[in-house]
């Protein structure tokens, strides 16, 4: 039976300085779902300023993308200041409309390009895990509460780390069992016949890609029921996915327990068929 996501599923970041690639999206077929947006920087020998991906991305992202301020000092005189809630990573997308982001950093620039591909789900997400986050702050706190809530992880997760498969309805109950069974074969058949597709979501997965063995590397797997038979084009699938998670991740309890979570690998003779 598969087990459910945590740190020893392989997600596994690039070491600082990893060199900039304009065709990255071409090293796996697991980046498919990223291609159309990538290609927009396939002119660039360095990489792109967070202005230039700005603005190649923030129309279809639906977001704008600012270097990431660097962290304010929050003593005076050896005391603590109160925490400026606004400044808080979900707060600066969710209240202000803009993501932090790093120049040079593949997880950033992977994230925007998650933002422009699934601009509704990222939406859905961050509005979500905002309200997580601000419902744990106190007026006047001058830290941030300690462990995480079960629904933030596995928010976490999903946003790092989580696959959509979209399936044809009729055979949902057997992808989930299949999956339960880490039936590969079987899952591999249903992508072969085109009633179940695979799209990777977490942005560390697609960093995980740029690093070697990627595909000892576990994503969190979340069931998209769809009406038979699924659409052709990838572009519509992209389309179907973005609605039908944004939908998922608007249910209060969805994704609250981790412990319930199923994960496939990230391979590619089962997934890319």
């Amino acid at each position: 039976m598969s087990t459910a996501l945590t740190s020893s599923s392989g997600l596994r970041p690039l070491e600082r300085g990893h060199p900039w690639d304009a065709r990255f999206f071409e090293r796996n077929p697991l980046h498919w779902p990223l291609r159309a947006v990538a290609q927009s920087f396939e002119g660039f020998a360095d990489w792109p300023t967070i202005a230039e991906i700005d603005a190649a991305l923030s129309e279809r992202a639906g977001i704008h993308f600012q270097e990431q301020p660097p962290r304010a000092r929050r003593r005076r005189r050896g005391r603590r200041l109160p925490l400026e809630t606004e400044s808080l990573y979900d707060a600066r997308i969710q209240l202000s409309g803009w993501v932090p982001t790093r120049h040079r950093n593949w997880h950033d620039f992977l994230n925007a390009l998650v933002w422009a591909t699934f601009p509704r789900a990222k939406k859905a997400f961050h509005a979500r895990q905002h309200a997580a986050v601000a419902a744990r702050i106190e007026q006047g706190a001058r830290v941030l509460p300690g462990a995480r809530t079960r629904e933030l992880d596995g928010l976490a997760i999903l946003d790092e780390g989580g696959m959509v498969l979209l399936v044809e309805e009729p055979i949902e109950l057997h992808i989930t069992e299949w999956i339960e069974d880490d039936n590969r074969e079987i899952i591999r058949a249903a992508i072969a016949e085109r009633r179940a597709v695979a799209l990777l979501f977490g942005h560390a997965l697609y960093e995980t890609l740029l690093g070697e063995n990627a595909s000892a590397t576990w994503a969190m797997v979340t069931l998209l029921p769809c009406p038979a038979p699924l659409p052709d084009s990838r572009a519509d699938q992209i389309v179907l996915a973005d609605e039908r998670l944004a939908d998922r991740i608007a249910l209060p309890d969805s994704f609250s327990d981790p412990d319930t979570f199923r994960n496939l690998p990230l391979d590619t003779r089962v997934l890319c068929v």
